[in-house]
Order: structure tokens, then C-alpha cells, then sequence
């Protein structure tokens, strides 16, 4: 993701809408088996010596951890200069690319403007990553008076065997409410963080982490809220979380709780007899069980409504998450892969 200046607001598009794509590809028949990445370039602040180029986070499943890095990430600056082929270098020899091969590996180059700037030369580095059975997609930021750049844009694609898709930065999808009440959700997810019995060195961060990223999808999106929600009641997000919390840690192994050092618990366990804090986690375990089905209800019952109201509208707004998922569709279709519209 280019994140200069002619590119300020981009990084909104992404974070904005991370749960779209855990929400799109969740749903997919078979559901596949993915990971992602995201490299951004074009701030001063990531050195010339690495081209301006910096790994948000390298390919793997934790979205939790990735949302959080991305809300870090400032949204605006007043210049910044774009290294087209120093970052599609970094993704080549940085990323840790499946070695399956059967995996299907794809880049998504987002941003505008010149893409011959820097050192590197742009037809040597696809060359590589097509050799190496990654496609190179180009996703062009259109930006006023701007011509001529895209035909660079075009190249790449072309060459990385892949598409070239356009959006505008500008571009924002407004998530039709009609009526569901988002107060009453968010305070089932608070009672529902309240079943969370953080410990060990990490337990505390990570559910501070859990709680940030809630809060900064409720602001930003209500529409993502609703399918972060759906994720964290998921499989995909359940009993995941047993290095740091004993009711996760409980489903996997009755005992282990009782290995946990008392001083790093929530404080509300450290002074609990073993079977106080037994019952305890298994009273805990059973409530979100409960509060999590609240939820799946309440969600539920929306997209029911929406369907019988004629409320239900296929996203066609060119934002990032839309032409990127669409590109990702087709090629799973070619894979006999159905992934739904939304």
C-alpha cells in the first residue's frame, strides 16, 4: 500500500474493512485456508536504505494482531516518495510465501503515481515473483490531472500475470442500519470481553489488544463491527486464545489453569482456591457460550430483515476492499471456489 501524500486515507480503506475479507472468505464453499500480509512504503520515516518500504506485518492468520498495527499507522502526511519496485523487492525476498505448490500467492499493489522511481528495476523484480507463482495485481488510485502514471500500473499487471483495478480514495460505503440497535450490541460484547480471564506475561496485552481493536471497529465501521463480532463467536477466533486465557485454556486442557503462576492473573482469580477458580472458568466458559449466541441472534436477525425488506444490497463501490475481494473471487471460482457477494 503506497501511504504518500497523493495516497492519504488509503490506509483507512483497509483497516476500515480487514473484516470484510474474514467475513467474505469465511463464507466461501470450501472455506480456504489463507494468510495476509501487508507491506507499505512512500514515509520518510522507513529509510531510504529500505526504499521506503516496511512490513506491517508478515503472512499469517492473526488479524488481531495485524488490526492493531494498522490502527497505528497515521493516516495523513504531507509528502512522501514511492518506491515501486524496492517494495515489490521486499515482498519478494521478505515475505515468507507458502511453498505449497498448489497455494495460490498473490500481491496486491495499491497506490498511484510514478512506478519506475527508485533503484530497482520493476521488470526484473515481476519477472522474479512470477517465477516464483506470484501474481502481481495492481490496484491504481485515481487522483485528478494524473494520466499518464497508470500505464505503468498497467504493465505491472500485465506482466505479473494479474488485473489492474481502479478506485477512488475518495470513495466511502455508508453500512445501512435500518433500525439494528449497535448500542445493544456493544454492550453484549463488553459482557461478553467480561468472560475473558486474562494471565500469563502476554494476557494482559492481548486483552487490551482485544478490547482497542473493538472499540476502533465501532468508531470507524459499523458494518465491519458486526462481522469482527461474528469472528470473535467463530471457530476461527474461539479457543484460539488458550496462551492467555484460562477459559480457552480450560477447552483445550482441564489441568493447565492450575499451572498458571496466581501473580500474572486477573485479579479478580489470584486469590481463588483451585476449585473456587475451577468453577469459576467453567461459569465463565458457559456465559460466552450464551452471550456469543445473543449475538449471532441479534446479527442474524438483521440480515433476515434486510432480505425480506429488499434492504439487501450487493457492495459496488469501488473501495478497496470491493475490487480487491472481486479479483479474489474470480480466482477462487477458477479453483472451484464459491465465495458469496455482500
Amino acid at each position: 500500500m503506497d501511504l504518500s501524500s497523493s495516497s492519504n486515507g488509503l490506509i483507512d480503506h483497509l483497516r476500515n474493512h480487514i473484516w470484510d475479507y474474514w467475513y467474505t472468505l469465511s463464507n466461501c464453499n470450501p472455506q480456504p485456508n489463507y494468510r495476509i500480509a501487508v507491506v507499505t512504503y512512500a514515509r520518510f520515516s522507513y529509510g531510504k536504505q529500505n526504499g521506503y518500504t516496511r512490513i506491517v506485518k508478515d503472512l499469517s492468520t492473526d488479524f488481531e494482531k495485524l488490526t492493531s498495527l494498522l490502527y497505528k499507522i497515521p493516516s495523513r502526511i504531507e509528502k512522501g516518495d514511492q518506491y515501486v519496485g524496492a517494495t515489490l523487492n521486499t515482498c519478494l525476498k521478505k515475505i515468507s510465501w507458502s511453498k505449497d505448490p498448489d497455494a495460490i500467492k498473490m500481491i496486491f499493489l495499491v497506490g498511484n503515481g510514478d512506478v519506475t522511481t527508485g533503484t530497482v528495476d520493476i521488470d526484473v523484480v515481476v519477472d522474479k515473483l512470477v517465477a516464483n507463482n506470484v501474481i502481481v495485481n495492481t490496484v491504481y488510485c485515481t487522483v485528478p490531472g494524473e494520466k499518464k502514471a497508470v500505464k505503468g500500473w498497467e504493465r505491472i499487471a500485465l506482466k505479473g500475470r494479474g488485473k489492474i483495478t481502479t478506485m477512488s480514495i475518495r470513495n466511502k460505503y455508508f453500512d445501512r442500519l435500518n433500525g439494528f440497535d449497535m448500542t445493544k450490541l456493544r454492550a453484549l460484547n463488553r459482557k461478553f470481553n467480561g468472560t475473558y480471564l486474562w494471565c500469563g506475561p502476554e494476557g494482559r496485552a492481548r486483552y487490551n489488544r482485544m478490547v482497542e481493536v473493538d472499540n476502533k471497529a465501532y468508531i470507524t465501521n459499523t458494518e465491519g463491527f458486526r462481522y469482527r463480532m461474528l469472528y470473535k463467536i467463530s471457530d476461527d477466533y474461539q479457543r484460539t486464545n488458550n496462551t492467555w486465557d484460562m477459559v480457552d485454556m480450560y477447552s483445550k486442557n482441564p489441568v493447565d489453569f492450575m499451572k498458571v503462576d496466581r501473580k500474572t492473573m486477573i485479579d479478580t482469580c489470584r486469590k481463588m482456591s483451585t476449585d473456587q477458580l475451577k468453577a469459576y472458568i467453567i461459569f465463565k466458559k458457559y456465559e460466552r457460550k450464551k452471550i456469543g449466541a445473543m449475538m449471532a441472534e441479534m446479527i442474524i436477525n438483521k440480515e433476515l430483515k434486510d432480505k425480506e425488506e429488499g434492504q439487501t444490497v450487493n457492495k459496488t463501490m469501488a473501495t478497496l476492499d470491493v475490487v480487491t475481494l472481486n479479483v479474489i473471487r474470480e480466482m477462487l471460482k477458477e479453483e472451484s471456489c464459491e465465495c458469496p457477494k455482500h
